[in-house]
């Protein structure tokens, strides 16, 4: 898709956009009309993104590569087990000699 034909995709959902928020504002917008408007500000947005992209890179795809979240380092190597793995739930003794079990 090049520049133009976005541009013209944002034009025609701006205006459908307006409009909507026209008869909303008028108290005549149905429950379609609403899920609507929310469809079109997520599609607004990823045309956004997408006039952007081409901006930067006139080749570039649709959708962006799906690019995965890089490992939390704070985490450790070794997540804390469970809250049903600590021991509370057993016959085994309390975790902690200090925390009384018949907690309610």
């Amino acid at each position: 898709m090049s520049e133009p034909p976005i541009l013209d995709r944002i034009d025609a959902l701006v205006d459908e956009e307006h409009r909507l928020w026209s008869a909303s504002e008028q108290g005549r917008l149905d429950d379609a009309g609403k899920r609507r408007l929310d469809a079109i500000v997520g599609e607004l947005d990823q045309c956004w993104q997408l006039l952007r992209r081409r901006r930067v890179d006139p080749d570039a795809p649709e959708q962006p590569p799906r690019v995965p979240d890089p490992p939390n380092d704070l985490d450790g190597p070794e997540p804390e087990p469970t809250h049903l793995e600590h021991g509370v739930h057993t016959d085994e003794p309390a975790p902690d000699p200090d925390v009384p079990r018949d907690i309610p």
